[in-house]
């Protein structure tokens, strides 16, 4: 018989873990929290687009485009210098095609002008998976004749993602199930408008003026929606809200998504993307609840149920409380208003901050040099750009600010002594220098490797597993430094960052190696930002 451990491990990971539909892995776990429209033929919005912070842009070649071939020239046009853009890395851009079932329209064009330099496509108005699965072995076809992306334009190397929008035609709501296992699949939406149509129906919502509650007919779509996706182990983004003057019943429905499971919103004004990310970011108080419960149950092995405030807590508590911290925004500041962490794990951070008030990054702009868990492939070797010539100042300075008494730093006569028994030799250059202390070359050495290597995508140091000094660095000498990455592996609890060890080796002016240190790192993956 299976024992109750084992059980409880397996049912974790299939809680955790639902089977994927979606082809590409990383896909179904990069954040959309905001999916935001712009049509595809407007030159002033295309302009700003990836400055907008938004999670994924959509540009549009629906709804919001008379012109079709117009639209189609400008979105090719754009998407071919969009790679060279600030914030392109960060952001998934999608194409929303016409519909497969239009007897107007030509979407097989829209795929054409959207394939190279997109992400994928949203397909609008989709009544079965037979429909994906065309679009599937259409979207092969261009990518094999293109060899995955291999050309200069910025094209996702990793195959065209789709994004389904399941609600719009009854005959959808009633097949939605089916559809978010299509192929491709990383997430599905719903739409009420469409429907309404369709149905014949005067209102979507209680309050005609868009700002109620939705109608029982409309509320099951977004229900059937959530349910879709989470069987498909697909993301569940949450419908538009029409009203784009009423932020706060806009936050009120964004607030109910999150709390129901959704994983992100279809976003329509710009002004939107902000307030859908705070909404979407777990407050302290939830990430301090969630980090408790992890904490509590993986201390306790997962072995039962166990107390916590008063409440009772077994494995969907658990299960819950990952995801939390798992929505935990990893370019916060990991410094709170007091400034604590609230814990530090094998391979997991989960931190504490204060909430901004502004945009920090509209005022201040950060730029970083380090390089992601994708590009630290094994094998790769840094050079790094900086050198330093070390000094006698900086040999004290470090000494005495770490409290150091060791005369063979401080003692140039007792140093005489020393570098005879070191070296073995009595006429040595460096006679009468004292040692250079460790501590420092070693603090110098990581330091000079941070640009070309970790420069700003660095969650976490996790330790040295191995620290040796072959020979001794004396004030004078000047070091430059290289990193090899030994290993890389994903990380099981952060679907976002992944662990590398990394080996550090600084070398004197002469070629000697003088320090080799052996780290490992928790690293950023792209998707998380």
């Amino acid at each position: 018989m299976m024992s109750t451990t084992l059980f409880l491990k397996q049912a974790t990971k299939r809680l955790l873990h639902p089977p994927l539909s979606c082809r590409h892995l990383s896909s179904t776990n990069r954040r959309r929290r905001s999916v935001h429209f712009i049509p595809a033929d407007n030159d002033k919005f295309l302009s700003k687009l990836l400055t907008l912070g938004a999670d994924t842009i959509v540009l549009d070649l629906e709804d919001s485009v008379k012109d079709k071939q117009l639209g189609r020239e400008k979105l090719r046009a754009f998407l071919d210098m969009a790679h060279s853009l600030p914030g392109r890395n960060n952001t998934e851009v999608l194409v929303r095609i016409n519909p497969l079932s239009s007897l107007v329209e030509d979407w097989r064009e829209d795929v054409v002008a959207g394939f190279n330099g997109s992400d994928g496509f949203v397909v609008p108005k989709v009544e079965t998976q037979d429909e994906l699965k065309l679009l599937d072995e259409i979207l092969s076809d261009m990518e094999h004749s293109n060899n995955h992306g291999s050309n200069n334009n910025g094209s996702s190397r990793h195959p065209k993602v789709l994004l389904p929008i399941a609600t719009e035609t009854p005959a959808a709501v009633l097949n939605i199930a089916s559809i978010a296992q299509g192929p491709r699949v990383c997430a599905i939406t719903w739409g009420c408008e469409d429907l309404s149509a369709a149905l014949g129906s005067y209102n979507t919502r209680v309050d005609a003026n868009n700002s109620g509650a939705y109608l029982d007919v409309f509320r099951h779509c977004q229900t059937m929606c959530l349910l879709a996706a989470k069987a498909a182990g697909v993301q569940a983004i949450d419908g538009v809200y029409q009203n784009v003057r009423d932020m706060d019943g806009f936050q009120n429905e964004a607030n109910y998504a999150k709390c129901i499971g959704f994983d992100g919103k279809l976003t329509l004004h710009p002004g939107q993307i902000s307030a859908l990310h705070k909404v979407f970011e777990p407050t302290r108080e939830e990430r301090e609840e969630a980090t408790a419960i992890v904490t509590m149950w993986e201390q306790s092995d997962g072995k039962g149920v166990i107390e916590f405030d008063g409440k009772m807590i077994d494995l969907p508590h658990y299960v819950r409380a990952k995801k939390v911290l798992a929505r935990v925004d990893d370019d916060e500041d990991v410094s709170s208003t007091e400034g604590t962490i609230v814990s530090t794990g094998s391979d997991k951070v989960t931190n504490t901050s204060k909430d901004s008030e502004e945009d920090e990054e509209e005022v201040f702009p950060r730029v970083f040099m380090g390089k992601y868990f994708e590009d630290l492939e094994i094998g790769l070797k840094l050079r790094h750009f900086l050198t330093r010539t070390v000094t006698e100042a900086d040999n004290v300075f470090f000494t005495c600010l770490t409290m150091n008494p060791a005369p063979i730093h401080l003692d140039h006569e007792l140093s005489k002594k020393n570098d005879s028994s070191l070296s073995g030799d009595d006429s040595s250059s460096n006679s009468g220098k004292p040692l250079f202390n460790s501590m420092f070359t070693l603090a110098l050495l990581v330091g000079m490797s941070v640009p070309e290597a970790t420069h700003g995508t660095t969650v976490a140091n996790l330790g040295f597993s191995e620290v040796l000094f072959p020979k001794p660095v004396y004030p004078g000498d000047t070091l430059r430094a290289e990193t090899i990455i030994l290993d890389r592996r994903e990380s099981k609890s952060r679907p976002t960052q992944g662990i590398v060890t990394l080996q550090h080796v600084a070398y004197n002016q002469r070629g000697d190696v003088v320090c080799k240190a052996t780290r490992t790192a928790l690293m950023k993956k792209k998707q998380a930002r």
